[in-house]
């Protein structure tokens, strides 16, 4: 399948160019909205990453008139790089006078920075760019491993900034670190795991789970005759697992929620009233 090549600028003023980022879903094809669908399908150009032959062949049914962002990836070459030119493409084709479409795994504003930047720099400009919905790998794992992240509380961080910033964890919630493969890579240039940096994941871990704690490494199904992944191993193992670029490290609650007995005396409720609750 050849990709459409985008456009040059015009001066078109009488046609003024827009984008919409939409979301595609996590399992490719049942997780697209009607609404996703009807836009991908009125589209001037649907940019979109082929991760796998099936997208661009699904994508294809829908509108023909794609162009593929995956050569902006260069091996050795900072993402961040690649992320600016895919950036600068979107905006041409915008403002070439097309009804553009980015198309993104999962949902459009998480993990990918890219689309926002490419709206904030649009709008700057004058042209109307907005984002649509759409279900995240979030939504797939807490229906896979059934939990409720309301129930007992979730903190979630990608893996690299979590080791980057000081965060303080709720070891009585859960804890989900995205990424988990390239936690500590700092260059934006590896998609594998470094064994050091994975070491020094799980001793900064430590610092609030014994080595025996119980964690799962989560992968979505990409397409519906796939199992999602659910493996269950000691903390200590980490470094020991296969990780891909789409493996997620949920941690489950080490303790139960404490009462706060002091906010419920404010409040006047009973704390076996709150301890019903939990």
């Amino acid at each position: 399948m050849s990709a459409k090549k985008v456009p040059k600028i015009t001066n078109n003023k009488t046609n003024q160019g827009r984008l919409i980022c939409l979301g595609l879903g996590i399992t490719l094809g049942s997780q697209l909205t009607e609404l996703a669908r009807n836009q991908l399908a009125a589209a001037d150009l649907v940019f979109f990453h082929s991760n796998t032959h099936y997208l661009a062949h699904f994508l294809q049914q829908i509108n023909p008139n794609l162009v593929d962002l995956q050569p902006f990836y260069c091996p050795g070459q900072s993402r961040s790089i690649s992320y600016q030119a895919m950036i600068a493409a979107v905006i041409n084709a915008v403002q070439a006078g097309n009804n553009v479409v980015w198309a993104c795994y999962g949902h459009p504003g998480i993990a990918s920075w890219p689309p926002h930047e490419a709206m904030r720099q649009l709008k700057l400009l004058g042209y109307a760019a907005k984002m649509e919905a759409g279900i995240a790998a979030d939504a797939c794992l807490y229906a896979d491993l059934a939990i409720d992240p309301i129930a007992q509380g979730c903190q979630q961080f990608e893996a690299s900034q979590f080791l980057f910033y000081q965060r303080n964890l709720d070891v009585s919630g859960y804890v989900i670190l995205w990424q988990v493969a390239i936690a500590g890579d700092f260059s934006l240039c590896n998609l594998t795991p470094n064994s050091r940096y994975i070491a020094v994941l799980i001793q900064h871990l430590l610092h609030w789970y014994p080595p025996e704690h119980l964690v799962i490494l989560y992968e979505a199904a990409d397409l519906p005759i796939w199992q999602h992944r659910a493996e269950t191993l000691p903390l200590s193992q980490l470094a020991q697992a296969k990780l891909n670029q789409i493996t997620t490290l949920v941690i489950p609650p080490l303790e139960k929620k404490q009462i706060n007995s002091q906010i419920l005396d404010l409040l006047g409720v009973p704390a076996d009233h709150a301890l019903r609750q939990q």
